[in-house]
């Protein structure tokens, strides 16, 4: 198999399989599709990015218990970090 016959996944496809990737559910195959496509395409790489900083995030706060405070405050950042982002 060349090279040019490798089959890529597109964003869509990416986005799709993402939580299974990060769960450790997909075969190998998929992982590598995943991984070789993390590497290749700059706005995905910053998805899984921001993906794995929400989940340390709310893993954060799930541990600390969080009041109504912390609460307020973690979703005035998500809020932020969303209307920064090209639509």
């Amino acid at each position: 198999m060349s090279r040019t016959d490798v089959a890529h996944v597109t964003c869509r496809e990416f986005v799709e399989r993402l939580t299974d990737y990060l769960d450790g559910i997909l075969a190998a195959e998929d992982c590598a599709e995943i991984e070789r496509h993390i590497v290749i395409c700059r706005g995905c790489s910053n998805y899984v990015e921001q993906f794995r900083s929400t989940i340390d995030l709310l893993g954060r706060i799930a541990a600390g218990e969080p009041g109504d405070t912390q609460a307020s405050a973690a979703l005035a950042i998500f809020r932020d970090w969303q209307a920064g982002r090209p639509r």
